[in-house]
């Protein structure tokens, strides 16, 4: 059987820790309560397991709409992440969306199609064009959007894989003395790591990134 010390600071080698930590790492940017969901834990061990986690530096959050999101370090680029927690937002989403399906158009054009106000579109384009989501182009007296360079990348999945500092990082976090991380299989979307210790019981960490972008593609797809 698998021994956990207390002192342990390896702290990927708790089971409920580690199921979490592989949630995060393929849903970046999960709500508490989704992570509630997922779980079989009360809110406060979640809670404690989150901030051990974040201790360690293994994952961050933030506050998007009121609302508190985690999720790893190092794995995505603090741009790209960036670039994801805006689109957490509804109306920023559909806004990057319409854009997606209707380049080059008009902020008029977006305003009709959601009936939202000419300065909430401003807002986020603002901020989808500082994130370089999208790009703004004046054209006479008015502005018209096209898909920006992190968007693009988004969008045809470019970013979708482990990066080698990604494993370094990785690694060091379930190494010491006693415990020895090998790499069992690696593709661009898909890791799987075991932890060897003399007299303890393998253990197996696995993630699949590869549904990372699922939900803007299909929704995209579907305005097509």
């Amino acid at each position: 059987m698998v021994r956990y010390r207390t002192d342990d600071k390896l702290f990927l080698l708790h089971p409920t820790r580690r199921n979490i930590y592989k949630i995060l790492c393929e849903n970046p940017g999960t709500y508490f309560y989704k992570l509630m969901k997922q779980g079989s834990e009360s809110s406060a061990t979640l809670l404690y397991h989150l901030s051990k986690l974040e201790d360690d530096g293994l994952i961050t959050s933030a506050k998007i709409d009121g609302k508190r999101i985690y999720f790893p370090k190092n794995l995505r680029t603090k741009e790209i992440e960036r670039a994801y927690m805006l689109l957490k937002n509804k109306n920023a989403l559909h806004i990057f969306l319409y854009i997606v399906n209707n380049e080059p158009c008009f902020q008029n054009q977006i305003a009709r199609e959601f009936n939202l106000h000419h300065d909430t579109i401003r807002h986020h384009a603002a901020r989808l064009a500082d994130a370089e989501l999208i790009e703004k182009e004046k054209k006479g007296k008015h502005v018209f959007f096209r898909i920006g360079r992190v968007g693009k990348a988004i969008l045809e999945g470019s970013i979708i894989l482990f990066s080698e500092s990604y494993i370094r990082f990785i690694i060091s976090k379930l190494a010491d003395d006693c415990h020895f991380p090998e790499i069992v299989s690696r593709t661009k979307d898909q890791l799987t790591i075991r932890v060897v210790c003399p007299g303890e019981d393998d253990i197996m960490l696995s993630i699949d990134i590869s549904n990372w972008d699922v939900p803007l593609i299909e929704e995209s797809k579907k305005k097509d």
